[in-house]
């Protein structure tokens, strides 16, 4: 097996020195650092053979104004409308500001070999954007800390110190059981995400059933279904749904994609969505509107999050580096207003839970389409 690449870190720690003093040396930026320290160092580099990237030793100020969006290890990510959606509002925003993006996939060498790590430390990059992220992602507890240029994005990790932001998930599951309840409903399905793995999926279920319960509603274990956000596991959830439970006559989908494959279902056993069954999706992708029926959806807005998670991100490293100057300089006062630029969801627009105050959610809304109805009379 070869041998893992060394990074800037482990030159830190062989030598005994701080990162920044590292890249000084690198440099050549700083005259304070002494001859005896600048060999400890070199004398490091040459030990483990350790190769500063060539994007690195040209920029100015150790930025190099590039951001790197972090998928997982998906089959066709890069297709699917949701990563799409984020991805564009991410990268408008950057261009906006003059930034770069670099994708990468968290494929198994590069969670491995701490590559994450290395895109920073060798200053290929400024920060880190991470779609997708579940709990098989282990290697996050490892970034755990608010101070590093590391961001999840639409995911939550109470466990850890990460930077985050996402839509407001339990907003959606309640909207959902408001609608269905207001509706006439009180026999209703659910098909989740993988709740154990994901904690927006468990956000919704959670919130849902709740709300259920205000209403007086009972939601039983039997009728909660995990899909794992994919129309063909949404398809054999809801006809599993049907099965334990034909009186049904309504299922919430904890996304588009399982509601439009619980409508196919749902159509093979001689029910019609928006007739004598009601279908609720969420998340409203392009083929919500587009499906027949159009499809009654929660509506979150995954170009304004990607625009947002851009601009927070931006703002976290051009503060953090605007007080390293200054505190070069010797002036400690590097307070930065965080405020950003471009165009957006500006921070009155972002509502926050309590408890929660370091994880910022977007509103969502309810979209009243053509696959719902009230239950037919008995």
């Amino acid at each position: 097996m070869a041998k893992a690449r060394a990074s800037i870190r482990d030159v830190a720690r062989e030598s005994g020195v701080s990162l920044t003093t590292v890249s000084l040396v690198l440099n050549k930026g700083d005259a304070r650092i002494s001859e005896g320290t600048r060999q400890r160092v070199l004398k490091a580099i040459d030990k483990l053979q350790y190769r500063p990237s060539r994007l690195a030793r040209g920029l100015p100020n150790n930025r190099a104004h590039t951001l790197a969006v972090l998928l997982p290890d998906l089959s066709h990510a890069f297709a699917d409308p949701y990563f799409g959606e984020i991805i564009s509002g991410i990268y408008d925003h950057a261009a906006d500001r003059d930034y770069r993006l670099l994708l990468q996939v968290a494929r198994r060498d590069f969670v491995r070999q701490k590559l994450y790590d290395v895109l920073i430390e060798e200053c290929s990059v400024d920060g880190i954007l991470f779609l997708g992220a579940t709990e098989k992602h282990r290697f996050l507890a490892e970034i755990d800390g608010a101070d590093k240029p590391f961001m999840v994005v639409n995911n939550h990790f109470p466990q850890w110190e990460l930077r985050t932001i996402l839509c407001d998930y339990p907003e959606a599951g309640r909207l959902a059981a408001d609608h269905l309840a207001q509706l006439g409903h009180s026999r209703i399905g659910h098909i989740s995400g993988p709740a154990a793995e994901v904690y927006t999926a468990a956000q919704v279920t959670g919130a849902f059933v709740d709300r259920l319960q205000e209403h007086g509603i009972e939601l039983p274990d039997r009728l909660v279904v995990d899909g794992q956000f994919q129309s063909e596991r949404g398809e054999q959830a809801a006809h599993e749904l049907l099965v334990r439970e034909p009186a049904l006559t309504a299922i919430f989908c904890g996304n588009d994609k399982m509601a439009l494959g619980a409508c196919l279902a749902c159509r093979r056993m001689g029910r019609r969505p928006g007739e004598d069954i009601a279908i609720v999706g969420c998340d409203n992708i392009p083929a919500a509107q587009m499906a027949d029926p159009p499809l009654t959806t929660i509506h979150m807005n995954f170009y304004q999050l990607g625009i947002l998670a851009c601009r927070t991100m931006i703002d976290f490293v051009e503060d953090a580096q605007r007080r390293e100057r200054q505190a070069r300089n010797g002036n400690g006062n590097g307070n930065g207003n965080g405020n950003g630029n471009g165009n957006g969801t500006t921070a009155s627009e972002v509502v926050y839970e309590d408890g929660e105050l370091a994880c910022p959610r977007l509103p969502v809304s309810l979209i009243v389409r053509d696959s719902c109805c009230p239950p037919a009379q008995d």
